[in-house]
This record gives C-alpha cells, structure tokens and sequence, in this order.
C-alpha cells in the first residue's frame, strides 16, 4: 500500500493503477515473501522509471502513468503464479514470478530504450521497417535493453533466491528467470506483429492502437484479432516467461 501510494504520488501510477498495484503486490508477498517484493520492486521502479525518458510516437499514444489494465497486464500474471507459495511451494512460486516479472522487464526495457534508437524498428518475422512505437518492431538497442532487464531482474532473483532457499537454488531460480524473461520479450514481439490488433484513423490517417484517436475520432480495425490489444499482449509476454520458467523447473 505505502508502495503504490507513493507510485501515485510520483506520477507513476494513476488512482486505479496504484489499487491494482495493492492486489499484485500483496498476492505476491503472501506467496513469495519478501524475495518477491524485491523482484516486483526492481522491475516496478526502473520500468517507471525508464518510461519518463520513452520517445514520444504516434502508435502508442501512452502516458507515463501505469493504469488498473497496465498494471494487470504486467503483473497479474505474477501475482497468480504466486499463489503456489500459498500451499508450501514457495520456491516454485518464487521462480515463476520472476520468470514472470523478468519477461515484463524485458518487454519494458526493450520498448522504452529502443524507442531512443536513432535506427528505425523493423519487424521481427517481415524484417519490413516498422514505424516508431509499433508493435512488433525491434531495434539493435531495444533488444540488448531486453536482454540486460531478463539479465538483471534473473541476478536480482538470483540474490534473493540464495539468501532464502540456498546457493544452488538462487543460481538455478536466476537462470530460470533470465531465460523465461528473454523468451517472452520475445513471444510479446512475435504476437505484437502477426496477431495484435491493428486500428487506423480515417481522418488523420495514422496508424494507432487506441480505439479512440488523440483528434478524437473512433478508430477502424485494419488487421489483427479483434480485442487483442497491447495489454493482451503483454499478458501473453508474461505468461509465456512463466510457462518457460515452470518447463525448465520441470526437466
């Protein structure tokens, strides 16, 4: 609570973003105890702020500020994977929220630094140059920000994971996370460009991801899944660091 109350009072969160920052975090302290928080705290306060320096585009159309959906598609995915540390598997909860929280990172890093690349994005599948802020698009420096956020939110899970569990545990909880963080960066790339819907404004004709332009005309779908927005997308990020992290757990 103190937490967020403090995201909001610094502009990183806005009213409904800090209540569902409540829900994340406590779910993931009840799971994971304070190794938990440590992650969610790395991943929470550099991600914001990173995203005061973004570059400004005309896709996105996204503030600073961390709404209820934002805040649900980056962490609700953690915050469930939790709930194992709930029963007596808090190891296992603990490294699938920081596979979890290390995908977000990367995803974050890598849109919020390649955003100052003076290189235009291109598309991960087409390689077709992409605009700024378009989902889909990679740089050179998006991607090394995306892997040195897996990097070190894993090193971050690492130290914490060693200090609870034991050595060999917090090296093989870091691994996992580093992994799993790479490999849904890398899902949320793939999923932006071949699945994420894509809407257009007549009236400006620009491409964007909001249903409702800045001019204030509703915006037509031009290509995607209806309803998959970047949100759904991020989920997808998420999760899909998790079910990595868990797969390697696994065998």
């Amino acid at each position: 609570l103190l937490v967020s109350v403090a995201g909001w009072k610094a502009h990183a969160l806005s009213g409904s973003g800090a209540m569902a920052a409540v829900v994340v975090g406590t779910a993931i302290a009840v799971g994971t105890s304070w190794p938990g928080i440590v992650v969610l705290g790395t991943f929470f306060v550099l991600s914001s702020a990173l995203s005061r320096v973004r570059t400004s585009d005309e896709v996105t159309e996204k503030g600073s500020r961390r709404d209820a959906g934002q805040v649900l598609a980056n962490g609700g995915v953690a915050a469930l994977a939790a709930l194992p540390g709930t029963v007596g598997y808090e190891l296992l909860a603990f490294a699938l929220v920081a596979a979890s929280l290390a995908a977000a990172t990367a995803d974050t890093w890598a849109t919020e630094i390649g955003s100052t690349s003076t290189t235009p994005p291109r598309m991960l599948v087409s390689r077709r140059q992409a605009r700024r802020g378009e989902s889909g698009g990679v740089t050179a420096r998006g991607t090394l920000a995306a892997l040195a956020g897996a990097t070190l939110v894993g090193t971050v899970a690492a130290v914490a994971g060693g200090i609870r569990f034991g050595t060999t545990e917090g090296f093989v909880i870091g691994t996992v996370a580093a992994f799993g963080g790479i490999v849904g960066a890398m899902a949320d790339s793939l999923a932006g460009e071949l699945i994420q819907e894509r809407r257009y404004c007549p009236v400006c004709r620009q491409a964007t991801e909001a249903t409702t332009h800045r001019c204030g005309t509703a915006t037509v779908q031009r290509g995607g899944v209806t309803g998959l927005n970047n949100d759904v997308v991020n989920v997808l990020c998420t999760l899909s660091g998790a079910l990595v992290g868990g797969l390697i757990l696994v065998f």
